[in-house]
């Protein structure tokens, strides 16, 4: 059995992008990889003709804010928050969270971390939604609010599955939460993930990431960052403070 995969994460951010370093070197994430080297979908290259550039790209924008709300509605409610779906203007968002509330009242996951980090040997890293045990099995569960699920998704899980498996020693089930209003019950589980009707595995991230290697010279290039800081910080427990 290999031996576990203990790397040191730190994750950058500048404006609205974040980046990895691992274990000191600069480190692409499993979503800027695919981004920048997966053949576009010819439905997604189609409607971009339709609609032009910059039109789409106010579209793609507006719907990633939307995925980053639903995404932290939902880390909120794993957490036992309560929200007020009040204070949602969109109904889509409202019924993509009734959706998700039902989709866990159904498959009742028993969730062992949420927004978890992990890097791979490989030479990638990136943060899965959401680790969790279903019917005692386990499963690495990505959380998607796009009109459907596309290859590149797939993909991406695929990545995550072999970091994780590489730091945990588990090799998790691999699941896609779709969250769609456009269905009846608000979501759909796709859990048989295939690519023209082969099962996904690493293999198939790695040969998208070994043309992204290709396109950037064979290295990475590293931002500019900022480095982010917890608002507070101490350094010992109330109680041991206590007894200085």
């Amino acid at each position: 059995m290999n031996k576990l995969y203990k790397p040191v994460i730190v994750r950058k951010e500048v404006d609205d992008e974040h980046y990895y370093f691992v274990n000191g070197k600069f480190t692409p994430a499993v979503t800027r990889i695919l981004d920048e080297a997966m053949p576009m979908p010819y439905a997604l290259r189609h409607w971009i003709g339709e609609v032009g550039n910059e039109k789409a790209q106010a579209k793609l924008e507006k719907a990633g804010e939307r995925g980053t709300l639903i995404h932290n509605a939902c880390e909120q409610l794993l957490k036992g928050e309560t929200l007020k779906l009040s204070e949602f203007t969109e109904a889509s968002d409202k019924k993509a969270i009734v959706g998700f509330v039902n989709w866990a009242n159904e498959a009742k996951p028993d969730v062992k971390n949420i927004e978890f980090t992990v890097a791979s040997r490989l030479g990638y890293a990136g943060t899965l939604d959401i680790y969790c045990e279903i019917n005692k099995e386990p499963w690495i569960v990505d959380i998607k609010t796009s009109a459907n699920v596309y290859d590149s998704h797939k993909l991406q899980i695929a990545g995550y599955q072999n970091a994780f498996a590489e730091m945990t020693g588990i090799k998790a089930n691999m699941g896609i939460l779709h969250l769609n209003p456009r269905t009846i019950k608000g979501w759909t589980f796709h859990k048989d993930l295939e690519i023209s009707g082969e099962p996904v595995d690493i293999r198939d991230f790695m040969a998208v990431f070994n043309m992204y290697l290709m396109l950037n010279g064979g290295g990475v290039k590293e931002p500019d960052l900022t480095d982010v800081y917890p608002d507070e910080i101490k350094l010992y427990q109330e109680e041991n403070a206590n007894q200085g």
